[in-house]
């Protein structure tokens, strides 16, 4: 662009190197981390996905040596690029420069624009603007020529033209390739279509952004780290607007917002998080702190320093309806903050695009600082591997996640990329929470088969969970229910079983089941990705069973900080109208609890969807859905919680009674919380010091 297209190579490369109208965020001064890949660069020694390469001097930039198209992607991408120009800042040695240059000049030489695809272009044409500002403005180093600088900004011109008309139809690369548009538009106001470029870029900027993220704020392929990734691009973008006065619209930070609320809530205490569909177990607690910087909200700037600094997000478990994703935690307050309770619940469809597992109504779990059930991760995408299997089907398969297979079966047909039919649908049917207690139920309902898995989980505050599986069917079919485990629990995990029970110990965690006839467990080999391309070896915890009609499974949850306890998990029978109730209809389970210095027993029942019926199990009357009593050794109740109660009784006497209404209940140290439409309701606790009804206090 004129008069720009007029100036001499050498008059070019002195405007360019000091320039100072536009403006890039501020890089970092390198370190010898940098320094130590980026001599491995120089050697042409690429290392992604810990696979390693070594080329020849003049390589071929489109033979891939890997079966995994996403090493010759990454390859494409130029990340090394940041290494080499970090290594230079570092240590000011020339031969990272001149690396630098020899390596652009060859792709731009031997590779055509939209290479692979156009997100590789995307993030190149990143990773290139932001070497480049290590290396021109202000630079002095004698491998930078004005014949070199031409044909760079000739070739950043290209595939930005390229990139604009060849952009990804929606997704988290077209979020990477519009932030590329942008970044060369600003920063490259001298070529030619730049300011139009410019105008294009923002309107559908903010267009990606409405159709990107569904209204509760989660980005729609369901991937908590692709999430992350388009979030990032959101940040950069307007990090690099408002150095450069660029106003974007309003509704642009709205949604970055409801973006940033979601990422508060996934992130487990530990500052990761789970690896649900295709991700990574990375931390992005660095890009809140960022955001901080635009939007300072102190929730953010409470989790990013994990508890040091700010305000505790307001709620203490979060629901995420319509991307059907649920966190329930323990208090934002306790101390320490990395030994919080917490689950991350997938009540969610398979994402848009190709990054969903066939993983309904899975979840992860941590407490104590330890993540003691865990989504496996994805490992590769690659459909080929050096061993023979085709490990990207096993990581997205069902029988990899914290769920039921039903027949050996995927709940939808394995299918390399986006499904061509529909998916596995959920059903949430229930989330309640309360002062003591989260309860979540959900259902999946697949093409694959005639059963419909329903699965209630129940948190009692920060202390254990209980997970009831309900498989409705007819016929005969056999179900497998697994539990993958964390690498630090293998070869210490070991099962006991007994006439009352199954009992699963590993490393700060009890996994255990009442005995029910028919069902089998076993200790099994499985595998986590933490990371792309890194495979290890975990424990996977089993309970098989194959049943004519429906069928039940029982699992308590129990996290521990440092020893044990001794508890009894068994089943009770339930009656209604005398009739004894079958155990996958309703269910009543007794832990009886053995600790030093302390023995106690909690009964939880849940019970039918016809709320009308009355159902008796011990000396204990119930008429609702969900209730969990404690009793102490003097058999009195220390802790009662409840969800949609009508009426509660033990040994005779009446505790509730809200008519023809429904309750919630949490009573515990003697201070009662009732949550109810009922206009009258009795209630009769031994203990209750305050009273607090539908959020307001009123005397005991």
């Amino acid at each position: 662009m004129a008069p720009y297209a007029e100036m001499e190579p050498e008059a070019l490369l002195l405007y360019f190197q000091y320039e100072s109208a536009v403006h890039h965020f501020s890089l970092s001064k390198g370190s010898i981390s940098h320094a130590k890949r980026a001599d491995q660069t120089i050697e042409n020694i690429f290392t992604f996905n810990n696979q390693c390469y070594s080329f020849s001097e003049n390589f071929d930039w489109k033979v891939n040596p890997s079966q995994d198209i996403e090493w010759l992607i990454l390859l494409h991408k130029f990340y090394y690029a940041k290494d080499l120009s970090a290594a230079y800042a570092y240590s000011g040695d020339e031969k990272y420069a001149k690396k630098w240059v020899s390596l652009i000049l060859s792709w731009i030489e031997n590779v055509p624009d939209g290479f692979i695809n156009s997100q590789v272009t995307g993030r190149r044409l990143q990773q290139w603007v932001l070497s480049y500002r290590y290396f021109i403005p202000n630079a002095v180093s004698a491998n930078i020529s004005a014949s070199f600088l031409i044909h760079f900004l000739k070739s950043i011109h290209s595939q930005t033209i390229y990139l604009s008309e060849h952009l990804t139809p929606e997704g988290n690369h077209r979020t990477i390739e519009l932030y590329a548009i942008f970044l060369v538009a600003v920063l490259f106001p001298e070529l030619q279509n730049m300011a139009e470029l410019l105008c294009f870029a923002k309107v559908e900027i903010l267009k990606n952004m409405q159709d990107d993220l569904l209204s509760d704020g989660v980005q729609r392929e369901l991937s908590p780290d692709y999430h992350h990734t388009v979030l990032k691009n959101y940040l950069k973008i307007r990090e690099i607007a408002l150095l450069n006065q660029i106003p974007l619209p309003i509704e642009c930070d709205r949604l970055i917002k409801k973006a940033l609320a979601f990422s508060l809530y996934a992130h487990k205490p530990d500052g990761f998080l789970p690896a649900i569909s295709d991700g990574d177990s990375n931390s992005y607690r660095s890009l809140l702190e960022k955001a901080y910087r635009y939007y300072p909200d102190e929730n953010l700037r409470y989790v990013f320093s994990q508890g040091k600094e700010g305000i505790a997000p307001p709620h203490r478990s979060k629901g995420f309806r319509e991307s059907g994703y649920y966190i329930l935690r323990s208090d934002w307050n306790a101390q320490p903050y990395k030994e919080a309770f917490y689950l991350f619940f997938d009540c969610a469809p398979l994402g848009d695009g190709s990054h969903g597992h066939y993983d309904l109504l899975n979840f992860e779990m941590a407490a104590y600082g330890h993540t003691l059930i865990v989504d496996p991760g994805r490992y590769t995408y690659s459909e080929k591997n050096d061993d023979g299997i085709n490990w990207r089907r096993i990581f997205k398969g069902t029988a990899y996640h914290n769920t039921i297979t039903v027949d050996g079966k995927d709940q939808m047909p394995y299918r390399k990329g986006a499904p061509l039919v529909p998916g596995p649908k959920p059903v949430l049917k229930s989330f309640e929470t309360a002062v003591g207690f989260d309860y979540i139920a959900g259902a999946v309902i697949s093409n694959e088969y005639p059963v419909i898995h329903e699965r209630h989980l129940f948190f009692l505050h920060a202390e254990y969970w209980i997970v009831i599986d309900r498989l409705k069917a007819e016929g005969s079919h056999d179900y497998s229910l697994r539990f993958h485990l964390h690498p630090r629990a293998q070869h210490q995990t070991k099962i006991q079983e007994d006439t009352r029970m199954t009992c699963v110990t590993s490393p700060n965690f009890i996994l255990a089941q009442p005995f029910m006839e028919g069902i089998r467990s076993s200790l099994e080999r499985g595998h986590i990705s933490p990371e792309y391309g890194v495979k290890q070896e975990a424990p996977v915890i089993t309970f098989s069973q194959k049943t004519r009609g429906n069928a039940l499974y029982a699992t308590l949850l129990y996290p521990y900080r440092t020893t044990p306890p001794k508890v009894i998990v068994e089943t009770v029978p339930v009656y209604e109208q005398a009739q004894l109730c079958s155990e996958d209809q309703v269910v009543a389970l007794k832990m009886t609890w053995n600790e030093p210095h302390i023995s106690y027993y909690d009964y939880f029942f849940i019970g039918s969807e016809d709320m009308r019926k009355e159902y008796t199990f011990d000396d204990i009357r119930v008429k609702g859905k969900l209730v969990l009593l404690r009793r102490d050794e003097q058999n009195h109740l220390t802790n009662i919680q409840g969800n949609q109660i009508d009426f509660l009784a033990m040994n005779g006497q009446t505790l509730l009674d809200f008519g023809e209404f429904h309750g919630k209940v949490s009573y515990q140290g003697g201070l009662l919380h009732l949550d109810t439409d009922a206009p009258t309701f009795y209630a009769s606790l031994h203990g209750v010091e305050k009273i607090v009804l539908n959020g307001l206090i009123t005397k005991a």
